[in-house]
């Protein structure tokens, strides 16, 4: 079967290589085997050439192609009238163009369009299938996002090349394909630092090899480079002072570590950065705002994952900002869009299964009435009415035979704190308040078992309750707030929230700043994206 679908996609290429270089005729004068040069070509792109071969004629879109010409009556799209030309030159400049944005010219033919080194039939064929990719790559990545990120869970944008390919037409092919990059603000600002790095000669002249962690009075060759690194040029002790701890706390804030004065292998990491690792965290997160579905709402919610953080945005201003807790590495909270819809104050918790049977489960076989005095109570399958969970025998409860609903009433020790922001999912994430907000002065916060816990309740109810047109209700949701009576409010307009993993971004002031990629999503990006460079 597979040899028999390489014979007809192979036919399919003769015969549209034959209609288009006989359609050329009109234009130019004939050039001598043309047909067989293109044809052996096209059958070489069919049955020899990998996708990862670095052929520069290879075809990567042949069935869109096809489409292409058979729509255009095998005519030549990019030479032989001074209109095909211009576009010819715009579709040039835009390949270039793109490189900036993480693309490798080369995959989308450039030596060969620019050098026109190759019959003119095939160069059409060449253009057309680079602006295909081009489309492609623009409107949804390079990379797949099923396959970088298992928790990546947003739909992308929708993308015809073919009909786009026809709107370039007429509308002209620059025009067309730099309408298809992101709009937002933020891609630009990666873009404007991308180049600041370009320019920039690396500041990062000592690496510090990897070793013990390094602290206060530490004493090692490795301190005095970490001087060296940090204090600038000179000749330095091997004594770990209070001048180095100073710096390197200084240090760990600018890069979004925990200020602790230790250098351990994510400050290590962090030193040790280059501006080409820097180069490729920004490609990294470019290509994640390519992967993102088009979005029509200028006031909305969006949490930064690898930031820990919330920004509120209300007609594409920033108007709400505050710290935020999220999953741990084994727990990891999704990237996901929703619409907030309602608020549940003074909340019950509902243990979800896996925390109640690998978190719980334990503590109740111990001591089941320290979790009675936090106020948890169960409900056996079958039963109606919840009891305290210090009246049931869990000694021979497994995870198997847990066959009980597990929950929390409101109170102090509630994990959900005094309201829950209800986003409805079938990933089970929402925003909510904790009785622990010690945690929040942590620069790293992954905490949590996937939902985001936010450090200002308060003022988030009210920006909510703002924008959702029901001002007139904040009133009554701070009474509630004070109060111990469970209550639920509905949004007459629902907020959108838009979860997202950004290790590199514009701040509040527009800088771009970079974090740890704690859940290691940027190696696979990065190494992808190398793939096509090489290509």
């Amino acid at each position: 079967m597979a040899v028999l679908q390489n014979r007809v996609a192979t036919f399919s290429w003769v015969s549209l290589v034959i209609m288009l270089t006989f359609s050329h005729v009109a234009h130019a004068s004939k050039q001598p085997n043309l047909r067989q040069r293109v044809e052996n070509l096209l059958v070489d792109a069919v049955d020899k050439y990998s996708p990862n071969n670095s052929n520069p004629s290879r075809v990567n879109n042949r069935v869109l192609v096809s489409e292409v010409y058979t729509q255009n009556d095998y005519q030549l799209i990019w030479f032989g009238t001074s209109d095909a030309e211009n576009r010819f030159q715009e579709l040039l400049h835009e390949i270039a163009d793109s490189e900036l944005h993480g693309f490798s010219p080369e995959y989308y033919h450039a030596s060969m369009l620019e050098s026109r080194d190759a019959n003119t039939a095939l160069l059409d064929v060449l253009a057309t299938d680079a602006f295909i990719s081009q489309t492609l790559h623009r409107l949804n990545g390079l990379v797949s996002p099923a396959n970088a990120d298992a928790h990546w869970f947003l739909q992308q944008r929708e993308a015809d090349p073919v009909a786009s390919l026809n709107y370039a037409l007429t509308n002209g092919v620059s025009a067309t394909l730099q309408a298809m990059w992101p709009t937002h603000h933020e891609y630009q600002l990666l873009l404007d630092k991308k180049r600041s790095l370009l320019s920039a000669v690396s500041t990062v002249s000592t690496q510090i090899p990897a070793g013990p962690t390094l602290k206060l009075n530490s004493t090692s060759e490795r301190v005095a480079l970490l001087k060296s690194r940090l204090l600038g040029p000179g000749t330095y002790s091997e004594l770990f002072d209070k001048d180095l701890l100073d710096a390197v706390k200084q240090f760990q804030m600018s890069a979004g570590l925990e200020p602790d004065g230790i250098v351990g292998s994510s400050t290590l990491e962090a030193l040790n950065a280059t501006t080409f690792s820097w180069l490729e965290r920004i490609d990294a997160n470019l290509e994640r705002w390519r992967w993102l579905p088009h979005q029509s709402w200028s006031t909305y919610l969006r949490v930064n994952i690898a930031s820990f953080q919330l920004r509120g945005f209300s007609d594409g201003e920033q108007t709400l900002d505050m710290p935020v807790i999220v999953g741990t590495p084994i727990r990891q909270t999704p990237v996901f869009t929703e619409s907030m819809k309602y608020m549940v104050f003074n909340p019950y918790w509902t243990v979800p299964f896996s925390i109640a049977t690998k978190d719980k489960l334990a503590k109740l076989k111990t001591d089941p009435s320290v979790l009675v005095k936090q106020g948890y109570e169960a409900q056996p399958a079958g039963v109606s009415g919840f009891k305290p969970v210090d009246e049931f025998d869990w000694q021979n409860v497994t995870r198997g035979t847990f066959h009980y609903t597990l929950r929390q009433k409101p109170g102090p020790y509630n994990a959900l704190g005094k309201v829950k922001f209800m986003l409805p999912n079938k990933h089970a994430i929402y925003l909510h308040d904790t009785p622990d907000h010690s945690l929040f002065s942590k620069q790293e916060r992954n905490f949590s078992s996937g939902c985001i816990r936010v450090s200002n309740p308060l003022a988030l109810t009210q920006w909510v309750l703002n924008h959702s047109g029901q001002a007139e209700a904040i009133t009554q949701a701070e009474q509630l707030l004070q109060s111990e009576e469970t209550s639920t409010l509905y949004l007459k307009k629902p907020i959108p929230v838009l979860i997202v993993y950004f290790t590199a971004f514009a701040n509040g002031e527009g800088t771009i700043v970079f974090r740890r990629d704690a859940y290691n999503r940027d190696s696979y990006i990065i190494e992808k994206l190398k793939e096509y460079k090489s290509a």
